[in-house]
């Protein structure tokens, strides 16, 4: 009976990868999705900046928070990424190149609405990974990612 058990285990954490790797979005996922922006906005927040706005969308694209880093006077658009510790791609590399192509749009429709497009601004990618149990294990923030 128990090597059914194990079995059971093995494929439930092998589909939990594969979802992540995938992005299969389920409401565990979206949860975890908000609580990562949550903990994003306010790592920012004490490094700083001041939020101005969340999950923000044009077309297809998201931004998932913009902030004003007063230390630099520049408009940041952050990408808040997500990751269990032992996922196939980290956090940093899953903003891709078809990912950087939205993210790029979104952020020029951006400027275009609110007038700003003479302003200092640059893209961010906020990389959290997270163990088994959901808490928050590490933070990294990468300034200035090229969307090129």
């Amino acid at each position: 009976m128990w090597i059914w058990k194990q079995i059971v285990e093995t494929l439930s954490k092998q589909w939990e990868r594969v979802c992540s790797f995938f992005h299969v979005k389920n409401a565990r996922n979206i949860d975890l999705g908000k609580q990562g922006e949550d903990l994003a906005a306010k790592f920012l927040n004490r490094k700083g900046f001041k939020i101005l706005t969340r999950n923000w969308t044009h077309g297809k694209g998201e931004i998932d928070l913009v902030a004003f880093d007063k230390c630099h006077n520049a408009l940041v658009f952050v990408e808040v990424k997500l990751r269990s510790a032992d996922a196939f791609v980290p956090g940093y590399f899953a903003v891709n190149g078809k990912k950087k192509d939205i993210l790029r749009k979104t952020c020029k429709a951006y400027l275009r609405q609110f007038g700003s497009s003479n302003i200092c601004h640059r893209f961010d990618v906020i990389a959290i990974e997270v163990n088994r149990t959901e808490n928050f294990h590490s933070i990294s923030h990468y300034e200035n990612v090229k969307l090129f």
